[in-house]
This record gives structure tokens, C-alpha cells and sequence, in this order.
């Protein structure tokens, strides 16, 4: 096993949010033998999804959880498109809005 494989492996792997299936994943790493160029383009959208996981679960917004990884690895996730989320926050019908008055009314 190229051992500067298994590093980047272990740095995705500290950095991915759902920590199942560990020797299946780094099988698909390894079988992926992701270049340097790669490797950034996978950190980084894994960056942005988790972002934007956050910013969802921030506002109440529903959005899907992350996959094993060794699917997200296998799947290419790193070619998902993460929508845009300003646009999103500010016209979206489906936040929740706690209401302004809390007070029950007592009859």
C-alpha cells in the first residue's frame, strides 16, 4: 500500500463527517488512487457539503444525510453540485419561524 495514499486516506477520513466502513473506504480510496489535483477537488467539496449541512440544519431546512463514505468514494459525491445557499435562506418557504409572541394565551 503506497503509504502517501493511506495519509491523504486518513486525512479524508478525519475530515468526513460518518465514520462507518473504514477498510471498505480506503479499498475505494486506494482503487481511486486520487491525484494531487484530485485530491483538492475531493477536500474541497467535501468542505463545501459539509458547509452547507451546517448552514441547513442552522435554519431548519431539511437536507440529506452524508452517504458511507466508501459510496461517496465510489459515487464520485465529489461531483455533486452544492446549491447556492444565500438565495436559498432568503426565499425559502420551508425554514421554520418560531413565532414572534411566545406567550400561550391563557383563557
Amino acid at each position: 500500500m503506497n503509504k502517501i495514499m493511506k495519509k491523504l486516506f486518513d486525512h479524508f477520513w478525519k475530515e468526513y463527517p460518518r465514520k462507518v466502513g473504514k477498510k471498505q473506504s480506503l479499498d475505494a480510496w486506494l482503487r481511486l488512487k486520487p491525484s494531487p489535483e484530485l485530491y483538492a477537488t475531493i477536500m474541497e467539496a467535501l468542505s463545501n457539503q459539509k458547509r452547507y449541512k451546517v448552514t441547513c440544519d442552522t435554519h431548519n431546512m431539511w437536507s440529506p444525510d452524508f452517504p458511507h463514505p466508501v459510496r461517496w468514494i465510489k459515487h464520485e459525491r465529489w461531483e455533486d453540485e452544492v446549491p447556492e445557499l444565500s438565495d436559498i435562506i432568503k426565499d425559502s418557504k420551508f425554514i421554520y419561524k418560531p413565532p414572534k409572541n411566545n406567550m400561550r394565551d391563557e383563557r
